[in-house]
Protein backbone atom coordinates (compact mmCIF):
# COMPACT_ATOMS: atom_id res chain seq x y z
CA UNK A 1 0.00 0.00 0.00
CA UNK A 2 1.28 3.34 -0.98
CA UNK A 3 1.41 5.98 1.01
CA UNK A 4 2.75 8.55 -0.87
CA UNK A 5 2.39 12.38 -0.14
CA UNK A 6 3.37 15.31 -2.77
CA UNK A 7 3.32 18.56 -0.46
CA UNK A 8 3.43 21.33 -2.92
CA UNK A 9 4.14 25.02 -2.51
CA UNK A 10 2.42 27.66 -4.66
CA UNK A 11 3.50 31.11 -5.40
CA UNK A 12 7.02 30.78 -6.20
CA UNK A 13 8.47 34.32 -7.24
CA UNK A 14 5.12 36.29 -5.43
CA UNK A 15 7.54 37.63 -3.33
CA UNK A 16 10.77 37.87 -1.24
CA UNK A 17 9.05 36.56 1.81
CA UNK A 18 7.56 33.70 -0.41
CA UNK A 19 10.50 32.71 -1.90
CA UNK A 20 12.61 32.55 1.50
CA UNK A 21 10.05 30.33 2.81
CA UNK A 22 9.58 28.18 -0.09
CA UNK A 23 13.87 27.57 -0.11
CA UNK A 24 13.46 27.06 3.59
CA UNK A 25 10.60 24.19 3.54
CA UNK A 26 12.60 22.66 0.54
CA UNK A 27 15.64 22.02 2.60
CA UNK A 28 13.94 20.70 5.72
CA UNK A 29 12.87 17.80 2.86
CA UNK A 30 9.26 17.50 3.55
CA UNK A 31 8.58 19.91 0.66
CA UNK A 32 9.37 18.18 -2.29
CA UNK A 33 7.16 20.29 -5.15
CA UNK A 34 6.28 24.10 -5.78
CA UNK A 35 5.28 25.96 -8.65
CA UNK A 36 6.74 29.38 -9.87
CA UNK A 37 4.42 32.65 -11.03
CA UNK A 38 6.62 34.02 -13.68
CA UNK A 39 4.57 37.37 -14.14
CA UNK A 40 6.07 38.69 -10.80
CA UNK A 41 8.93 40.46 -9.21
CA UNK A 42 10.84 37.57 -7.80
CA UNK A 43 10.32 34.93 -10.29
CA UNK A 44 14.37 35.38 -11.21
CA UNK A 45 14.90 33.26 -8.25
CA UNK A 46 13.44 30.43 -9.44
CA UNK A 47 16.76 29.92 -12.15
CA UNK A 48 19.00 28.37 -9.11
CA UNK A 49 15.90 26.11 -7.75
CA UNK A 50 17.12 22.79 -9.51
CA UNK A 51 20.63 23.40 -9.01
CA UNK A 52 20.09 23.69 -5.11
CA UNK A 53 16.94 20.81 -4.88
CA UNK A 54 17.43 18.53 -7.61
CA UNK A 55 14.67 16.65 -5.66
CA UNK A 56 12.33 19.17 -6.02
CA UNK A 57 9.37 19.03 -8.90
CA UNK A 58 9.33 22.41 -10.07
CA UNK A 59 5.65 23.37 -12.23
CA UNK A 60 4.03 26.63 -13.97
CA UNK A 61 1.26 28.50 -11.73
CA UNK A 62 -0.30 30.09 -14.15
CA UNK A 63 -1.54 33.20 -13.12
CA UNK A 64 -4.37 35.21 -14.95
CA UNK A 65 -5.85 37.19 -12.02
CA UNK A 66 -2.79 38.50 -9.93
CA UNK A 67 0.02 41.22 -11.54
CA UNK A 68 0.37 41.97 -15.03
CA UNK A 69 0.50 39.39 -17.86
CA UNK A 70 4.21 38.35 -19.17
CA UNK A 71 2.79 39.61 -22.81
CA UNK A 72 2.49 42.98 -23.37
CA UNK A 73 -1.04 44.13 -22.44
CA UNK A 74 -2.08 45.42 -26.24
CA UNK A 75 -2.11 41.91 -27.00
CA UNK A 76 -4.22 40.25 -24.59
CA UNK A 77 -6.68 42.93 -23.68
CA UNK A 78 -9.70 40.89 -22.55
CA UNK A 79 -7.36 39.52 -19.88
CA UNK A 80 -6.08 43.35 -18.20
CA UNK A 81 -8.25 46.53 -16.37
CA UNK A 82 -7.17 49.58 -18.14
CA UNK A 83 -4.41 49.55 -15.52
CA UNK A 84 -2.85 47.09 -17.48
CA UNK A 85 -3.11 44.18 -14.58
CA UNK A 86 -5.48 41.34 -14.63
CA UNK A 87 -8.94 41.60 -13.72
CA UNK A 88 -9.49 40.05 -9.83
CA UNK A 89 -10.51 36.41 -9.98
CA UNK A 90 -14.61 37.67 -9.61
CA UNK A 91 -13.69 39.91 -12.64
CA UNK A 92 -12.26 37.12 -14.38
CA UNK A 93 -15.01 34.36 -13.72
CA UNK A 94 -17.70 37.03 -14.40
CA UNK A 95 -16.16 37.84 -17.80
CA UNK A 96 -15.87 34.01 -18.74
CA UNK A 97 -19.50 33.25 -18.07
CA UNK A 98 -20.45 36.60 -20.37
CA UNK A 99 -18.03 35.48 -23.22
CA UNK A 100 -16.12 38.47 -22.40
CA UNK A 101 -12.79 36.80 -22.75
CA UNK A 102 -10.61 35.86 -25.73
CA UNK A 103 -9.74 32.20 -25.63
CA UNK A 104 -6.76 33.00 -27.91
CA UNK A 105 -5.50 35.32 -25.49
CA UNK A 106 -5.48 32.96 -22.36
CA UNK A 107 -3.72 30.63 -25.00
CA UNK A 108 -1.11 32.99 -26.06
CA UNK A 109 -0.60 34.31 -22.46
CA UNK A 110 -0.23 30.68 -21.05
CA UNK A 111 1.99 29.78 -23.59
CA UNK A 112 4.60 32.84 -22.56
CA UNK A 113 4.50 32.20 -19.29
CA UNK A 114 5.81 28.64 -19.76
CA UNK A 115 8.18 29.72 -22.07
CA UNK A 116 9.57 32.22 -19.26
CA UNK A 117 9.74 29.42 -16.80
CA UNK A 118 11.32 27.09 -19.42
CA UNK A 119 13.79 30.02 -20.21
CA UNK A 120 14.13 30.51 -16.03
CA UNK A 121 14.30 27.31 -14.21
CA UNK A 122 13.85 24.43 -17.48
CA UNK A 123 10.66 23.30 -18.45
CA UNK A 124 7.73 22.64 -15.97
CA UNK A 125 6.69 19.16 -14.74
CA UNK A 126 3.26 20.35 -14.12
CA UNK A 127 0.96 23.04 -14.31
CA UNK A 128 -1.93 24.35 -12.12
CA UNK A 129 -3.19 28.00 -11.67
CA UNK A 130 -3.31 30.49 -9.22
CA UNK A 131 -6.38 30.93 -7.17
CA UNK A 132 -7.59 27.74 -9.17
CA UNK A 133 -8.88 30.29 -12.09
CA UNK A 134 -9.54 27.55 -14.50
CA UNK A 135 -11.94 26.04 -12.12
CA UNK A 136 -15.23 26.99 -14.94
CA UNK A 137 -16.62 25.13 -17.50
CA UNK A 138 -15.06 25.32 -20.76
CA UNK A 139 -12.04 26.75 -19.43
CA UNK A 140 -10.60 23.49 -17.33
CA UNK A 141 -10.83 21.66 -20.44
CA UNK A 142 -9.35 24.56 -22.56
CA UNK A 143 -6.42 24.48 -20.16
CA UNK A 144 -5.80 21.09 -20.01
CA UNK A 145 -5.91 21.04 -24.01
CA UNK A 146 -3.24 24.28 -23.73
CA UNK A 147 -0.51 22.31 -21.17
CA UNK A 148 -0.90 18.78 -23.39
CA UNK A 149 -0.22 20.88 -26.47
CA UNK A 150 2.88 22.79 -24.55
CA UNK A 151 4.40 19.26 -23.57
CA UNK A 152 3.27 19.63 -19.56
CA UNK A 153 3.38 16.12 -18.49
CA UNK A 154 1.01 16.39 -15.52
CA UNK A 155 -1.42 19.03 -13.62
CA UNK A 156 -2.90 19.09 -10.38
CA UNK A 157 -5.79 16.79 -9.38
CA UNK A 158 -8.95 18.92 -8.50
CA UNK A 159 -10.91 15.74 -6.92
CA UNK A 160 -11.41 16.35 -3.47
CA UNK A 161 -10.11 14.27 -0.29
CA UNK A 162 -11.95 15.89 2.84
CA UNK A 163 -10.69 15.34 6.21
CA UNK A 164 -12.64 17.75 7.95
CA UNK A 165 -11.98 18.61 11.51
CA UNK A 166 -14.01 16.81 14.72
CA UNK A 167 -16.76 14.86 11.55
CA UNK A 168 -16.61 12.68 9.15
CA UNK A 169 -16.49 13.47 5.59
CA UNK A 170 -19.96 12.31 5.09
CA UNK A 171 -21.27 14.48 7.67
CA UNK A 172 -19.38 17.18 6.27
CA UNK A 173 -20.78 16.82 2.61
CA UNK A 174 -24.29 16.54 3.79
CA UNK A 175 -23.86 20.19 5.84
CA UNK A 176 -22.09 21.84 2.80
CA UNK A 177 -23.99 20.00 -0.43
CA UNK A 178 -22.98 22.59 -2.82
CA UNK A 179 -19.31 22.11 -2.45
CA UNK A 180 -20.51 18.62 -2.77
CA UNK A 181 -21.67 18.78 -5.89
CA UNK A 182 -19.19 21.38 -7.16
CA UNK A 183 -16.84 18.55 -6.04
CA UNK A 184 -18.46 16.05 -7.91
CA UNK A 185 -18.17 17.78 -11.39
CA UNK A 186 -14.88 18.75 -11.25
CA UNK A 187 -14.05 14.64 -10.51
CA UNK A 188 -15.50 13.70 -13.61
CA UNK A 189 -13.17 16.76 -15.45
CA UNK A 190 -10.69 15.37 -14.00
CA UNK A 191 -11.15 11.86 -15.42
CA UNK A 192 -11.75 13.02 -18.53
CA UNK A 193 -8.42 14.61 -18.90
CA UNK A 194 -6.91 11.34 -17.33
CA UNK A 195 -8.66 9.83 -20.14
CA UNK A 196 -6.64 11.88 -22.55
CA UNK A 197 -3.55 10.39 -21.03
CA UNK A 198 -2.88 13.74 -18.69
CA UNK A 199 -1.18 12.70 -15.05
CA UNK A 200 -1.96 14.07 -11.95
CA UNK A 201 -2.39 12.94 -8.41
CA UNK A 202 -5.02 10.93 -6.90
CA UNK A 203 -6.60 13.86 -4.95
CA UNK A 204 -6.13 16.65 -3.56
CA UNK A 205 -6.01 17.07 0.56
CA UNK A 206 -8.93 19.74 1.78
CA UNK A 207 -8.92 20.13 5.24
CA UNK A 208 -12.15 22.23 6.75
CA UNK A 209 -11.62 23.17 10.35
CA UNK A 210 -7.74 22.40 10.84
CA UNK A 211 -6.72 25.81 11.58
CA UNK A 212 -3.74 26.65 11.87
CA UNK A 213 -1.96 23.67 10.50
CA UNK A 214 0.13 22.17 13.07
CA UNK A 215 2.87 19.11 12.72
CA UNK A 216 0.08 16.94 15.03
CA UNK A 217 -2.99 18.31 13.31
CA UNK A 218 -0.97 16.90 10.13
CA UNK A 219 0.00 13.39 11.27
CA UNK A 220 -3.73 13.58 12.40
CA UNK A 221 -4.76 13.85 8.89
CA UNK A 222 -2.56 11.52 7.39
CA UNK A 223 -3.93 8.38 9.55
CA UNK A 224 -7.40 8.82 8.60
CA UNK A 225 -6.83 8.75 4.59
CA UNK A 226 -7.59 6.37 2.61
CA UNK A 227 -4.17 4.97 1.76
CA UNK A 228 -5.63 1.83 0.68
CA UNK A 229 -7.37 2.93 -2.15
CA UNK A 230 -4.63 5.16 -3.45
CA UNK A 231 -2.65 4.18 -6.26
CA UNK A 232 -0.26 7.00 -6.99
CA UNK A 233 -0.65 10.00 -4.44
CA UNK A 234 -2.25 12.59 -2.54
CA UNK A 235 -1.37 16.29 -3.32
CA UNK A 236 -1.45 18.39 -0.10
CA UNK A 237 -1.15 22.47 -0.99
CA UNK A 238 0.49 24.85 1.01
CA UNK A 239 1.51 28.54 0.95
CA UNK A 240 4.15 29.57 2.89
CA UNK A 241 5.66 32.96 3.76
CA UNK A 242 8.04 34.21 6.45
CA UNK A 243 6.18 37.32 6.90
CA UNK A 244 2.70 38.87 6.11
CA UNK A 245 2.24 40.71 3.20
CA UNK A 246 -1.93 41.52 3.08
CA UNK A 247 -1.81 43.07 -0.15
CA UNK A 248 -0.39 40.25 -1.72
CA UNK A 249 -1.97 37.38 0.27
CA UNK A 250 -5.70 38.42 0.65
CA UNK A 251 -7.34 35.85 2.83
CA UNK A 252 -4.49 33.47 3.41
CA UNK A 253 -2.26 35.93 5.06
CA UNK A 254 -1.76 34.49 8.41
CA UNK A 255 -1.99 31.08 7.42
CA UNK A 256 0.74 31.32 5.66
CA UNK A 257 3.42 32.23 8.04
CA UNK A 258 2.43 29.14 10.34
CA UNK A 259 2.28 27.03 7.25
CA UNK A 260 6.07 27.94 7.03
CA UNK A 261 6.66 27.31 10.81
CA UNK A 262 5.55 24.09 10.46
CA UNK A 263 6.94 22.50 7.23
CA UNK A 264 10.58 24.10 8.05
CA UNK A 265 10.23 21.94 11.09
CA UNK A 266 13.30 19.23 10.82
CA UNK A 267 11.11 16.74 12.65
CA UNK A 268 8.06 16.67 10.45
CA UNK A 269 9.84 15.00 7.65
CA UNK A 270 11.00 11.12 10.24
CA UNK A 271 7.67 11.92 12.49
CA UNK A 272 5.72 11.72 8.70
CA UNK A 273 7.84 8.65 7.84
CA UNK A 274 7.55 7.06 11.17
CA UNK A 275 3.94 6.65 10.08
CA UNK A 276 4.94 5.20 6.54
CA UNK A 277 4.24 8.51 4.80
CA UNK A 278 7.08 9.18 1.71
CA UNK A 279 7.09 12.54 0.56
CA UNK A 280 7.28 12.83 -3.19
CA UNK A 281 7.08 15.09 -6.16
CA UNK A 282 5.17 14.94 -9.49
CA UNK A 283 7.57 11.82 -10.45
CA UNK A 284 5.07 9.70 -8.12
CA UNK A 285 2.50 10.22 -10.80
Amino acid sequence: MKRNLIITADDYGMCQSVNDAIDACLEAGSLQATCVMVNMPACEAARNLRRRFPQCSIGIHWTLTQGRPVLPASQVGSLVRTSGEFHTLEEFRKRWMLGRIEKREIHSELQAQRNRLANIAGPPVFWNTHQDAHLLPGLFQYCVRIGHELGIPAMRCHRRLTVPFLTTSSRYHMSHPLFWIKGQIISRWSRKAEKKRVRMPDARLYMPGYKPVSVAALENIVERLPWSSIRRAIEFIVHPATSVDPALFGRIAESRVREYEVLRDSNLLDRLRRSGITTVGFDAV
